[in-house]
């Protein structure tokens, strides 16, 4: 395996699900806004959850609508 490619899975794969959530809260307002509200609807560990499983679905399925 080349050593780049390496190295970038392995920092990817250290990071925590926390530190994920707060990047992709970061990136966008709606992302941001939705968690938020998720976040005061359930329990913050719930919210996390719920982001996670998105964009696994995401990376899985590629982009589509959410309709």
């Amino acid at each position: 395996m080349n050593p780049t490619k390496a190295a970038l899975e392995a920092a990817v794969l250290d990071l925590t699900d926390a530190q994920i959530v707060d990047a992709l809260r970061k990136v966008d307002a709606a992302v941001r806004a939705a968690y938020k509200d998720r976040e005061a609807y359930a329990w913050p560990r719930e919210a996390q959850r719920t982001l996670l499983d998105a964009l696994a679905r995401r990376l899985a399925g590629g982009r589509t609508p959410a309709s």
